[in-house]
């Protein structure tokens, strides 16, 4: 069984390495705060690039979650949702950031013999470059960290820094196996080197499925498939000096209450669980800070919910698809697209749970939650888990005209025995889940293949809590889940197959032009359906 724990090594990392400041300069020089070669020692670099990087792998995530409606997106046009100034905080994260760093700590690695440290850091950089290339396309590799020698990088085609991301894995884990020290810190697998090639195998059958390469990714059979290699970071429950807490955490268990608002659809697709009968997740997922939504089941309440207020206009293609203003029970959230302003509901609405957030357990007891309520921010940024990979599995299965059947039911029981690994929460009924599982199955006996697709696609998206790369990859590549909550407006706009290039690195650099539109897609996107 895994543990929230109360403090996380992450505690005494941060406070042996103090975090460089972010600009918004694409030069891609040393930052004047960081510490250089002859200043810091390879054990500071890796515990900063290690922090860093959950930190890039949430924030890249929580737009890709928001997208696809497995969190509320505060956007009624998709042109507008994320413009090229929000992705310089990304951006300048992983470049200026995590890039340099690595290239920093390299330097001494190598000096030193420390195989182990750049077998790691050659994983974080594979997963960062492949990652940037899903969001943006082509990108800077090449050219990129050379500093004053080279202000203006050119950006390499996807397809070759791709390539150049499997050669990182190889050498990873040729690294790996040729043994050496780990450092004393190693926060994802605590010196097990096994557990960093299966991560390293993972990523590369997660970069054959973008591809299409199923013989590769078939090929590939030291990758991880249980719980105990999940490839995540945890967090702590330090609330300053440093912050060690989940950053989901961190927005919403605040003195003045929640910034975010849960999906409808997720929460609608928990209720309804199968068969009629709720999902045993939903308590671990959802916490309800009351129980009762105002003008649903609760009384009207026009500064509250505006939209439940009889009378209300509710646009016609959003009564037709069956769910929208709000959900009973407290499970008080917002439509897709939904940008009003913000109501006095931060200590109402519903907030993330306890899984992964390390909030509140909801036990039924709707009480509001604040600043260290619940497990107090332990929680975790899932980087790659065995139920992902399962169902990446029954992808593959059915693109080569086998059956998703077994991928798919492994994936569903991995992701509930991830969510019941939780001590800091009661456990699951084994009959709740037994019964959930039975149902998923006589549901899914019933389906036609683009039923089974549904309903594959819809549990994946579920496992994505606290994630969102993958969840906005497999949306591109399939066009699943098809049955999605429409976005408020009738006529959204281009959903962004790509998004703009961040202001930082097309606005200072001149040899980048920015995008005109969504519509570009990324190379291995290049047959993939029209989504939304």
């Amino acid at each position: 069984m895994k543990k929230f724990r109360k403090l996380s090594i992450l505690t005494l990392a941060s406070v042996l390495f103090f975090t460089s400041c972010e600009t918004l300069d694409l030069d891609l020089t040393s930052n004047p705060n960081a510490l250089g070669p002859d200043q810091a020692s390879a054990d500071l670099f890796i515990n900063a690039i290690q922090e860093d990087f959950a930190y890039f792998v949430d924030g890249l995530g929580d737009p890709g979650l928001r997208l696809t409606r497995q969190l509320h997106g505060f956007f009624r046009d998709y042109d507008n949702a994320y413009t090229p100034i929000s992705w310089d905080g990304v951006w300048s994260n992983a470049y200026q950031g995590i890039m340099e760093d690595i290239r920093l700590m390299n330097i001494l690695a190598e000096e030193a013999g420390l195989t182990y440290y750049t077998a790691m850091s050659q994983v974080f950089q594979a997963y960062i470059y492949m990652s940037l290339v899903d969001y943006f396309g082509d990108i800077p590799y090449t050219e990129a960290l050379q500093g004053s020698e080279n202000l203006n990088p050119s950006s390499d085609g996807g397809s070759s820094v791709y390539q150049a991301a499997l050669g990182l894995l190889d050498s990873a884990i040729a690294g790996f196996n040729a043994g050496g020290v780990p450092p004393t810190y190693d926060m994802y697998y605590g010196g097990d080197a096994e557990k960093w090639i299966k991560a390293a195998n993972s990523i590369k059958k997660r970069a054959y499925l973008n591809l299409g390469d199923y013989a590769s990714y078939n090929s590939i059979t030291n990758y991880i498939t249980s719980s105990s290699d999940d490839f995540e970071f945890q967090w702590g429950t330090n609330t300053s000096n440093p912050d060690t807490r989940s950053p989901i955490y961190r927005s919403n268990y605040t003195l003045n209450g929640a910034s975010d608002f849960q999906s409808n659809w997720l929460m609608n697709r928990l209720m309804v669980g199968r068969n009629g009968e709720r999902d045993p997740r939903i308590n671990y997922l959802i916490y309800r800070q009351q129980g009762d939504t105002p003008g649903i089941d609760g009384p009207v309440d026009e500064t509250l919910l505006q939209c439940a207020v009889p009378g209300y206009f509710i646009e016609p293609h959003r009564i037709a698809y069956g769910i929208y203003c709000g959900l009973p029970e407290g499970y008080w959230g917002r439509d897709h697209g939904d940008d009003s302003g913000i109501n006095p509901d931060q200590s109402r609405r519903a907030l993330p749970g306890i899984y992964p957030a390390g909030g509140t357990y909801d036990e039924g007891q709707f009480v509001p939650q604040y600043l260290e309520d619940g497990s107090g921010g332990a929680g975790i940024t899932p980087v790659i888990l065995s139920s992902w990979m399962h169902f990446f599995d029954a992808e593959v299965a059915v693109s080569t005209g086998g059956d998703p059947t077994a991928g798919t039911l492994a994936g569903i029981e991995a992701f509930f025995n991830k969510v019941d690994d939780i001590i800091d929460a009661p456990a699951m009924s084994q009959a709740d889940i037994d019964t959930y599982i039975a149902n998923f199955a006589a549901e899914w006996s019933a389906a036609s293949l683009d039923g089974k697709l549904e309903l594959w696609a819809e549990e994946f998206m579920i496992s994505q809590a606290g994630a969102g790369i993958d969840a906005y990859n497999l949306y591109r590549r399939t066009g699943y889940p098809k049955n999605l909550q429409p976005t408020i407006e009738l006529n959204p706009g281009q959903f962004p197959l790509s998004m703009f290039y961040p202001s930082s690195h097309a606005g200072r650099n001149s040899n980048v032009n920015q995008k005109t539109d969504l519509a570009q897609r990324v190379f291995w996107n290049s047959n993939g359906p029209a989504v939304d």
